[in-house]
């Protein structure tokens, strides 16, 4: 047994550490084909096999456990939440969703790491026993790169899914992450990635003063996905707290709004900083850039700024909210969602348009549910001069006060309002609780029912009629000349 460990061990001398061979520092296949072809006759090569195939296999089983009975446990929960989903609260129902997705993570998770920590246990056991070499061996380095590149693609998806709302563009980064990562762990072991790596360290990139530290391709690399994977956890802390900050009832939607905003533009400049930082850029060069930004705003981009500038009074002042119902530049309509420089408006006809938020503050604004009270509105009858207008008003305020959105205090009236060419008009006035849903459906089924009434009584709605009264006529001398005349001349 010791013959075949020291062969082995010579035949394993070229293999390195897992952070050598992350630095490109080895060839993991190579040290694989050599150990098959120099050692297959060894046992000491089916120690190894065995060792890692029964830590997999030990893995796996607790893997299978856990999910059989936590995840059961989970679902359960869960749905016991859903029995009681109006008795909840937003907030409590937001951490409750979080968390039961961050476990089913770590079950998801719990096979690799299971394994990785059983093939820990069973290397330092084997080689206590002198079953193994004390040096890595391929085999085990190939199955920890497998396992740990399992456990990003996990991880990585379940961030990627709080960022992303799109189930295309969430599986479409799915699919690429997949390919990705398994294509680094591919050239990995064949010996692919640590010569490209070393490739980009040696190149250097002339940018700036040639007195200054060369730039390398990798420094260039690095600093680019530095960036970006700030830039993307970034996104996925901000898109977490949208989330949790929205299931607070307590708070307006404006102040989330703009807590929302401010907290998003923070994160993503903090991310920019700390990306540059780490990838060795000086981040005093913004200083050029904040330059270039203001004589933009000087010059070009002043409707811009004020755009956003408006965006952000209108939001803490509460002038309008989400769900207001407001006439502005010609529109009327509900506002569906407030951005950092316009404003979604939804008429009722289903159109959608897009206002600058200058255009709240520079110009009029008719905000009808800005009180959150009742509103008022009013339906116009006109009825013929032979009619009882005292009978008529009795009956039209009877009507009104029939619908069940008509509030009854303050009480609905109706009153003379003008001697019309054609008739007699009568404004009826009422209050409803909810203006801001819309009228034109109430009005539209109190003038029905007026009309019905009417027909019922007997009450005539006038239409426009003119009278023609000839006073005189003016004589008319007509001369008649006869044929014969005509024939003589």
């Amino acid at each position: 047994m010791t013959t075949s460990v020291s062969q082995l061990g010579d035949v394993a001398s070229t293999s390195h550490t897992t952070e050598e061979l992350l630095l490109g520092d080895s060839d993991v296949f190579d040290q694989l084909s050599m150990m098959v072809e120099k050692g297959i006759n060894l046992p000491v090569v089916y120690w190894q096999i065995a060792y890692v195939l029964i830590c997999l296999l030990l893995g796996w089983l607790c893997w299978y456990l856990l999910k059989k009975f936590e995840l059961k446990r989970l679902l359960i929960q869960q749905e016991n939440e859903a029995l009681v989903d109006n008795e909840c609260v937003e907030e409590k129902k937001f951490w409750g969703t979080f968390f039961f997705n961050f476990r089913r993570l770590l079950i998801d998770l719990s096979g690799p790491i299971f394994s990785m920590f059983f093939i820990l246990i069973g290397s330092l056991i084997t080689r206590k026993l002198g079953l193994l070499p004390h040096k890595e061996l391929p085999i085990e380095v190939i199955v920890w790169l497998v396992l740990e590149a399992y456990i990003v693609i996990k991880i990585v998806v379940f961030i990627a899914h709080g960022v992303f709302t799109d189930p295309a563009h969430i599986k479409s980064f799915d699919n690429a992450l997949v390919w990705m990562v398994w294509i680094l762990v591919v050239l990995q072991i064949i010996g692919i990635l640590p010569k490209l790596t070393a490739w980009m360290e040696r190149t250097q990139i002339a940018i700036g003063d040639a007195n200054e530290d060369p730039v390398t391709l990798w420094i260039l690399f690095t600093g680019i996905i530095t960036i970006a994977v700030t830039l993307f956890v970034a996104k996925w802390i901000g898109q977490f707290f949208e989330s949790w900050f929205n299931s607070i009832p307590s708070i307006q939607a404006n102040i989330k709004v703009v807590v929302n905003r401010l907290v998003k533009v923070l994160l993503m400049i903090c991310a920019i900083l700390i990306g540059m930082s780490a990838a060795g850029i000086d981040i005093t060069v913004l200083g050029v850039f904040g330059g270039a930004i203001g004589v933009g705003l000087g010059f070009g981009l002043q409707k811009i700024a004020s755009n956003y500038v408006s965006g952000f009074i209108i939001l803490i002042d509460r002038s309008i909210k989400i769900g207001d119902l407001v006439n502005v530049a010609g529109v009327e309509g509900t506002i569906t969602d407030i951005k950092t420089r316009y404003t979604v408006v939804k008429a009722f006809d289903g159109s959608v348009t897009i206002i600058p938020n200058e255009s709240f503050v520079t110009s009029n604004v008719k905000n009808v549910t800005y009180g959150d009270g009742p509103g008022r509105t009013t339906v116009v009858m006109s009825v013929d001069y032979s009619c009882n207008v005292e009978e008529v008003i009795d009956l039209m305020t009877s009507i009104v006060e029939r619908q069940p959105r008509v509030l009854r205090e303050p009480k609905p009236y109706t009153l003379l309002t003008n001697f019309g060419a054609d008739g007699i008009d009568l404004t009826s006035y009422f209050w409803v609780p909810d203006p801001g849903i819309g009228t034109v459906s109430l009005r539209s089924a109190i003038s029905r029912a007026m009309l019905k009434e009417f027909n019922a009584h007997g009450i005539n709605i006038p239409y426009p009629q003119r009278d023609v009264r000839i006073l005189s006529i003016p004589d008319v001398v007509c001369k008649v000349e006869s044929d014969s005349n005509s024939n003589q001349s």
